[in-house]
């Protein structure tokens, strides 16, 4: 796994748009775990998204797939910025208030508009699998294009939760607004 963080780290640093050829190698879901991983060094939280300086970031999973194991495996023992990562694994019922990451698999997408709507005046950075995921309000998309794992980001929906995505996470990424139409960056 740390073969995956270093190539998408890669990646993510010269902000290219297609993936070197080591990381052609790796499965979509390894591709969609570093990155989803690495979406908690590229986003800043609000001061107030977390309860203490040392509280962890809580990521959430929903739905069934099979990025949970890979991100408990990536996220073993990792701190970013003073701050241990945990994986929780959630149902739409539950208080989704407390993750600062909510990945929403495709097998929980029928539900995407109902979470939304319920994370809408919150920190949480919604991720989602599914065509049109950003025009309906989520935050970061994994699109796949040409057989490769792209990201789409709704830039006016990070700004209003109070996030700050890293403009090298934007590079590498094709920006999506319900407001206008989509850009290609």
């Amino acid at each position: 796994m740390l073969v995956l963080l270093l190539v998408v780290l890669h990646v993510l640093a010269s902000a290219v748009t297609s993936f070197s050829a080591d990381a052609e190698t790796l499965t979509e879901y390894e591709i969609k775990a570093g990155f989803f991983f690495n979406f908690t060094r590229f986003v800043e939280w609000p001061e107030d998204a977390f309860a203490t300086p040392t509280s962890p970031i809580v990521a959430c999973v929903m739905g069934e797939t099979p990025l949970t194991d890979l991100l408990t495996e990536v996220t073993q023992g990792k701190v970013v910025n003073g701050r241990a990562v945990s994986i929780i694994l959630v149902k739409p019922a539950d208080d989704l208030r407390r993750c600062n990451l909510l990945f929403i698999s495709e097998a929980a997408a029928r539900r995407t508009g109902e979470i939304l709507a319920r994370l809408r005046k919150g920190n949480t950075l919604t991720v989602g699998e599914t065509p049109g995921f950003p025009l309906a309000g989520g935050m970061i998309n994994f699109a796949i294009l040409d057989n490769k794992v792209k990201l789409e980001i709704n830039l006016d929906a990070t700004t209003r939760a109070g996030l700050k995505v890293n403009s090298k996470l934007i590079a590498v990424s094709r920006l999506v607004s319900p407001n206008s139409v989509a850009e290609d960056n």
